[in-house]
């Protein structure tokens, strides 16, 4: 494979020594060997920003469909694991329900549903802040996207705390067979919605995707586009992952940067004209997807390797996002940050559908508990505990107090 400098960074391990290191190991490999042979897990690692744009943008190159074990993404179901003629008529279709009319009407939701976390902490000094303040925006955005009921809340969050399980790519196998059971009742009870939304439909998400689906959409060719079958079924499915997860980790990790970062926090909390700068800033800082992978279709060259047919490439967004050939001072947090060309969502075909959404529910519960708690803080003797991911930089528990 050339003379590759040996691995300084294994991006499927669940855990690194510290954010530190990763970025120090990362800005290595930028410099000495950007596009990196890993022989461990047997695939090239890019990390500069200019070559995972290039990937991006080059789906009939670089394939998103599954080519072996990686994670929950991956599966048959996902959007982002579709390429040419099938992702084109799904994000087609799908887009018609991703307007402006629906974010803006989903922030006032929002606005409303942080309140109601901050609210059910009163009297209270402490917190744990994934579970209290983190979860319930996105969790109860998605819901409302579905239809889901108030009543089916419980259940539908533990359907989604089972996605992250078998996302992770580190589940043990009682945990995996459980997701299992718990997927399947996931997809009974939305096959389900489907149908009755057929029948009766309403003003969510839901309805709005079967009736695009149903009716088509004109391609760039004039050719009328649908979703058939389960296909909406399966996008809702994708969409309690994609939707809810990152968010809610790009709250955490947003919320835990500006406790790391105490004159930015000061700063945004007496400027609200700082917050659309601030929150691309967190997306490029915490970086919440933290790689995705694409195979090669043909023998290729990127940089100066050759990529041979077949081999998988990761693109290392943790590390294109630190790129110092792009951002001006990188390891550096800075809420007022533009231009900031990060690539949190992804880039070209594959551009998250649900970025706006994403960005709005971070802005609104940071914002409302930088107005509300103004005295929040890592709690005495307490300390955020990672999510063991490969693909998700997430935190499973940030202890709290005010």
């Amino acid at each position: 494979m050339g003379d590759a400098m040996d691995s300084p960074y294994d991006v499927m391990a669940p855990f690194h020594a510290s954010s530190v290191e990763r970025d120090a190991a990362l800005a290595q490999l930028r410099r000495e060997d950007p596009v990196h042979w890993d022989p461990k897990n047997a695939w090239w690692l890019v990390t500069r920003h200019a070559d995972v744009r290039e990937i991006s943008r080059r789906p009939e190159l670089f394939s998103s469909e599954p080519r072996g074990p990686w994670h929950v993404f991956e599966y048959h179901f996902s959007m982002q694991a579709m390429d040419g003629e099938r992702h084109h008529r799904h994000r087609n279709v799908v887009s018609r329900a991703f307007t402006p009319r629906l974010v803006s009407m989903l922030t006032e939701r929002a606005e409303r549903y942080a309140d109601e976390a901050i609210d059910a902490l009163a009297g209270r000094r402490t917190a744990e802040f994934v579970s209290e303040l983190a979860v319930p925006v996105p969790l109860r955005i998605i819901a409302d996207m579905l239809g889901v009921a108030d009543g089916d809340l419980e259940q539908f969050r533990s359907w989604s705390d089972a996605m992250i399980v078998a996302g992770g790519g580190h589940a043990q196998d009682d945990a995996l067979r459980e997701t299992q059971h718990l997927m399947a009742d996931f997809l009974g009870y939305l096959s389900e919605a489907v149908e009755e939304r057929r029948v009766r439909p309403t003003d969510d998400v839901l309805s709005r995707i079967i009736q695009a689906g149903e009716a088509g959409v004109l391609d760039d060719a004039q050719r009328l586009q649908r979703l058939e079958g389960d296909e909406v079924r399966d996008f809702a499915l994708f969409l309690l992952i994609a939707g809810n997860e990152t968010t809610r980790n790009g709250i955490s990790q947003g919320m835990l940067t500006l406790f790391e970062h105490p004159e930015e926090r000061g700063r945004l909390a007496s400027n609200d004209a700082l917050w659309e700068t601030a929150t691309d800033e967190i997306l490029r800082w915490t970086s919440p997807v933290r790689a995705m992978r694409r195979t090669a279709l043909r023998d290729t060259t990127l940089g100066e390797r050759k990529i041979l047919e077949g081999q998988s490439v990761v693109m290392v967004y943790a590390s294109a996002n630190r790129d110092e050939a792009v951002f001006e001072e990188p390891h550096r947090f800075r809420v007022d940050r533009s231009p900031n060309e990060h690539l949190a969502f992804g880039f070209g075909p594959h551009y998250c559908l649900g970025a706006n959404l994403a960005r709005m529910e971070i802005r609104v519960v940071l914002q409302r508990i930088l107005r509300r708690l103004p005295g929040l803080r890592l709690a005495e003797g307490g300390r955020a505990v990672p999510t063991a991911s490969a693909l998700i930089d997430g935190l499973d528990e940030l202890p709290v107090e005010w």
